[in-house]
């Protein structure tokens, strides 16, 4: 038997909810209980969303994490779940039937009915179970590909078939769950020495060079790094050839303080609106969260008025007592507290 998506009526409509690209389900940033973490040992959520037009992947402990919030079984200990108030989430898995059926049509079956009587707006689709419900669901991924609503994957494996489908997923990493792309095209060069660079790199620096006079009043952001003592990293396109230079980062980690300070960040222009940014905070954040908090207790930066939502994304709180309104204001002070994941570090997590 073959299973197309034109087994099922198309998801009931959200009332308000005009564009398939509207969030019905978001949480920008929150925490979680340390009871909760559980094996994934997840203390903050960043950034996960669905619209009706989303595929994500579930990728292991954290990715279980998330789906126990989209379902409503867990709640944040601080933060704000947004769902729509209409959103019904359909779980598939091999539970469907009371007992695992010899033949995969029977499941096929009992997804279809499913979809139909309630019309949901998002699917959950748990693979892997008994062989039937392995063969059922791997046939059920490929028709929910024409699905009208969201498709979450939840799955333990990366593998090529779900890459097909989803591009981004959600997973823990060093303490955080966040949402990524499934596929990683960006590194980050981390504690670039221009003395010691090769010809690539050099050529990357002068991109450098250009961005920092660009974006920070005329000011060489490499210069500057050499002469206060900041590292440099450059964030890199890699499945581009030659490799693509898309922005940079300079920061601080003063034993003094056992602060981790962001003094410059910034992304080339073409690479905007791409999640590059958000990709050097989250490789900020995971180098931060795997060193000690005798290392790095804070984490601090200052943003432009126009960026303070951004990081406030990632748990950043305005530390001033400005007017955010005022015509002088420009930049804002913000900081987060590191909740270090190293090795017998001992949990801080509820001291936030």
């Amino acid at each position: 038997m073959t299973i197309t998506s034109e087994m099922w009526q198309k998801p009931r409509e959200l009332p308000g909810v005009k564009s398939r690209k509207r969030p019905i389900f978001e949480i920008s940033f929150g925490s979680l209980d340390v009871a909760d973490a559980g094996a994934a040992g997840v203390h903050r959520v960043s950034g996960l969303k669905l619209t009706l037009e989303s595929r994500v992947a579930t990728l292991g402990p954290g990715g279980q994490i998330a789906l126990q919030l989209l379902l409503g079984q867990l709640a944040l200990k601080s933060g704000k779940v947004q769902r729509h108030e209409a959103l019904d989430v359909c779980r598939l898995g091999a539970d469907l039937l009371a007992e695992a059926p010899k033949e995969p049509s029977e499941y096929f079956m009992a997804a279809a009915k499913e979809l139909n009587e309630r019309r949901p707006q998002v699917v959950v689709l748990e693979l892997g179970g008994c062989p039937s419900w392995e063969t059922a669901s791997t046939h059920l991924l490929e028709a929910l590909r024409g699905f009208h609503g969201a498709v979450v994957i939840a799955t333990e494996e990366e593998t090529d078939l779900v890459k097909s489908m989803c591009p981004v997923c959600w997973r823990n990493s060093a303490g955080w769950l966040w949402q990524e792309p499934l596929k990683q095209d960006l590194i980050v060069l981390d504690d670039i020495k221009p003395e010691d660079a090769d010809e690539e790199v050099t050529a990357m620096l002068q991109e450098v060079r250009t961005l920092s006079k660009e974006a920070f009043f005329g000011e060489d952001s490499i210069q500057k790094a050499a002469d206060r003592g900041w590292t440099l990293s450059l964030l890199v396109d890699v499945e581009s050839e030659p490799k693509r230079f898309c922005g940079f980062i300079c920061y601080d980690l003063s034993a003094k303080s056992a602060e981790f300070h962001v003094a410059r960040i910034a992304v080339v222009a073409r690479s905007r609106g791409k999640g590059y940014g958000k990709h050097f905070m989250q490789w900020m954040l995971r180098k931060c969260a795997l060193l000690p908090r005798t290392q790095c207790a804070w984490i601090s930066l200052s943003a432009l008025d126009e960026a303070v939502s951004f990081y406030e994304h990632f748990g950043f709180t305005d530390m001033t007592c400005d007017d955010i309104d005022d015509d002088e204001h420009i930049q804002t002070w913000m900081e987060l507290k590191n909740i270090s994941v190293a090795p017998d570090e001992p949990d801080t997590s509820d001291d936030e």
